[in-house]
């Protein structure tokens, strides 16, 4: 066999196994994290909740959660990830993990009376305002919409203690929201921490402790791949 004839016969079995064989994602882009200090608490340790959502399903996910990150700001801007929305940018995500609201409830409305600032985050009916404009935005560049529901707070006196009522309020709208359309998940964190289990917790009372880190990250995974095989 002359060296050409070898070359085309190599090229042939090549392209023959490449039509075979499976396709790969790209592994640059698949999850798309946004939010405040729920999903960036425990990253210095490599411990926060998308990093354990990473490390149980084995899937690329890229974490631009701010810690006091809001839904929308009065003031100046210094850093663009103080702005959840701004955190969202078009690419090949398969989904895109939303979470935020109670930032905006303590420091505009102290938790109490905050029905302007909650319907500004997002209406009785789920219908308007910056958490719904958010979703519409990813869901139209393509990618499905995870949004995940505060846990309920530690039953110790903490900073966002008066926030708990509210708090539920907000999840409500949430799970309305994501109820109403297509390719919108919600998920309780509810199930994977107990308010008067201190172990969940951090050593401020509020943020979560890497125990409770790796129960919201390992109960997120479970959702998410129970939320894919839906649509097989």
């Amino acid at each position: 066999m002359t060296l050409s004839a070898f070359r085309r016969t190599l090229l042939a079995a090549c392209l023959s196994f490449a039509a075979l064989s499976p396709a790969v994602a790209d592994p640059r882009d698949d999850i798309l994290v946004i939010g405040d200090s729920m999903l960036e608490w425990q990253s210095f340790r490599g411990a926060s909740i998308p990093q354990v959502l990473a490390k149980r399903l084995n899937r690329n996910v890229e974490n631009r959660a701010e810690s006091g990150a809001k839904l929308y700001l009065t003031g100046n801007v210094d850093n663009e990830r103080d702005v959840i929305p701004a955190q969202y940018s078009k690419g090949n995500w398969n989904w895109v993990i939303v979470n935020g609201g109670a930032n905006d409830l303590l420091a505009k409305c102290g938790c109490t009376r905050c029905d302007a600032v909650l319907d500004r985050l997002i209406s009785k009916d789920a219908k308007t305002g910056i958490l719904p404009d958010l979703v519409d935005r990813i869901r139209r560049d393509g990618p499905r919409v995870l949004l995940l529901a505060y846990y309920e707070g530690n039953v110790r006196p903490n900073l966002f203690s008066r926030c708990e009522q509210v708090v539920l309020q907000l999840s409500e709208r949430q799970r309305r929201l994501a109820a109403s359309l297509r390719n919108v998940e919600f998920l309780r964190t509810r199930p994977a921490i107990n308010p008067e289990n201190r172990s969940h917790f951090a050593f401020d009372g509020f943020h979560l402790s890497r125990k409770g880190t790796r129960r919201v990250g390992a109960l997120l995974a479970q959702a998410l791949e129970q939320f894919e095989a839906r649509r097989r």
